[in-house]
């Protein structure tokens, strides 16, 4: 935490330099053909996702452009601890009065054993790709995510399909903007075993297989979370502090993190 405290520190004390390399106006050709880009970068204590604990304090840069509705992004994530898994996405995007629709091509460390990321071989790729419909408005916003190639399997072997569905509602309170979301899998999930010995009350031993799931076994709530967001911004920067309640009510499991970001745009 004090790694994270000193980096958020330096983040704020070179915020004026930082805007100043973001005056210089923007060419008129961007002007005229409607292309917005931003970048962002996040310093997290801690990394969840959709109920999953993904690691501890990481640094998540993430660049992004867009074209009346269609937007190109790209995501990090890198721990401050090497032995966590490294993790790069591609999302391609369309919006449309509210309506979004898109796919996401995930990559993570520690799949491959070469951690190859030109490695597409089905049941060995490291990549997951997932496909996004939803719908956006003032008072919440609705999204359903469904994994339909890569590496996504059901403990029997079979495509698991994996899907996830995210109610979101925004509200704003005490000067702060805040964000409820909570998150359902309507069947069970991608998984896998892990072994383990234990003792018979004859004294011998006998293996037994745990099983693990990406999100669950069947129709569960695996997250809910509650988030306060407190905007500063000058000119053409952003610097949002927030802090959130992150939980996995099926694997009764809660996390309280904290973040900073730098947006400019």
């Amino acid at each position: 935490m004090k790694k994270m405290i000193s980096l958020a520190l330096m983040a704020i004390t070179l915020l004026p330099a930082t805007v100043l390399a973001q005056e210089e106006p923007e060419p008129e050709l961007a002007k005229e053909s409607g292309v917005k880009a931003y970048v962002k970068a996040d310093l997290v204590s801690h990394y969840m996702w959709r109920g999953t604990d993904l690691g501890g304090i990481s640094i998540q840069p993430e660049v992004g452009v867009s074209w009346k509705g269609l937007s190109l992004s790209a995501f990090g994530n890198a721990g401050f601890d090497k032995s966590e898994a490294q993790e790069f996405d591609l999302t391609l995007s369309y919006e449309l009065m509210g309506f979004n629709i898109g796919v996401t091509d995930y990559w993570f460390t520690g799949i491959d054993p070469e951690n190859r990321y030109f490695f597409y071989k089905d049941k060995e790729t490291p990549h997951q790709l997932e496909a996004n419909l939803g719908f956006t408005c003032d008072y919440f916003s609705l999204q359903a995510y469904t994994m339909f190639w890569g590496n996504d399997y059901k403990i029997n072997g079979d495509r698991a399909y994996s899907t996830y569905v995210e109610l979101s509602v925004p509200f704003r309170a005490g000067g702060l903007d805040w964000d409820a979301r909570v998150g359902i899998t309507p069947m069970e999930s991608a998984g896998y075993t892990t072994s383990r010995t234990v003792q018979t009350i004859l004294g011998g031993n006998m293996t037994i297989e745990d099983p693990h799931y990406f999100y669950g076994e069947g129709f569960t709530c695996n997250m809910a979370s509650i988030r306060a967001t407190k905007n500063l911004q000058y000119k053409n920067l952003r610097l949002p502090i927030f802090a959130e309640i992150h939980t996995n009510p099926y694997l009764q499991k809660a996390n309280f993190l904290v973040g900073i970001s730098v947006i400019a745009f």
